[in-house]
């Protein structure tokens, strides 16, 4: 009895995880320009690469493990200015189910980098790791 439990509970963490670590697709407007990136999830100890970067504004989305620290979805917006970066903007989403709504699980984001007045808007959605093309 305690082995089918021990399989019944390993097997559960799997389908748990995989239903978890969805990839996630971010939509992102810069420099009159729309393009769409894909976010794998990467474990806790894994630093970020930047997805966007401009001379004046960056981009980085992580998309992290759970139940390792930081689990969820973090979005920073960096502004740049002589090579040194600064944080214009930082939202966290927890791990969920696919938001329903036309802009994901982030809504509709804006971000303008106040001392020069660039804009980026972005917004980011779950998916299916399976699925080939973001929803539009």
């Amino acid at each position: 009895m305690k082995r089918l439990l021990v399989i019944f509970g390993l097997g559960g963490l799997a389908a748990w995880t995989a239903a978890t670590a969805q990839t996630v697709a971010c939509h992102v407007a810069y420099a009159g320009a729309t393009r769409t990136f894909v976010v794998a999830p990467v474990a806790h100890d894994q630093a970020p690469e930047p997805l966007l970067q401009g001379a004046t504004l960056a981009l980085e989305v992580i998309n992290r493990l759970p139940p390792a620290p930081g689990a969820g979805v973090t979005v920073r917006t960096l502004g740049v200015r002589d090579g040194t970066p600064y944080l214009l903007h930082q939202a966290t989403y927890l791990p969920g189910p696919r938001a329903t709504g036309t802009h994901g699980f982030t809504g509709l984001q804006v971000v303008r980098d106040p001392a020069r007045g660039n804009e980026l808007a972005y917004w980011c959605e779950r998916r299916d790791p399976h699925r080939r093309h973001a929803r539009r």
